[in-house]
């Protein structure tokens, strides 16, 4: 016969060691016990049911994104969900053809947060009527 928990998963918890703001190991380990990687291991996050993988990138709070063509980290003040470029999908379909057919090509993704009305830059005029850079 079996014991009375012989059966039952045992919790546990999923720790990504973390150099440059990229994922480079992940390891399983109990509930109950520590991280994994050890004392000098440097940054240690927890990324218990994000399916993170080795190659990802980490923000600053520990969130994790996949790298989505980008070529460094997530700049720091960023979070991992605004950041990264926008992947426009092709136009398929019936509507495609009607859009087409009437001059109409989107030049951007209008659903990327980069796109959004309120997060556009706003210009300022400078001291020599210029514009400056725009505000941050």
């Amino acid at each position: 016969m079996f014991a009375v928990d012989s059966n039952r998963p045992r919790p546990s918890r999923i720790w990504a060691q973390v150099k440059d703001g990229v994922i480079v190991a992940v390891r399983r380990a109990l509930a109950r016990d520590p991280q994994p990687f050890g004392a000098d291991a440097g940054r240690v996050v927890e990324v218990t049911g994000t399916d993170a993988m080795i190659g990802y990138l980490v923000d600053r709070m520990g969130n994790v994104t996949p790298r989505e063509r980008r070529t460094g980290p997530i700049p720091d003040g960023q979070p991992a969900y605004l950041e990264g470029p926008p992947v426009p999908a092709p136009m398929s379909g019936p509507l495609s053809v009607a859009l087409t057919s009437a001059g109409i090509v989107p030049s951007k993704d209008p659903d990327h947060p980069a796109n959004w009305p309120q997060n556009k830059a706003k210009k300022q005029e400078g001291d020599n009527g210029g514009p400056e850079h725009p505000q941050a």
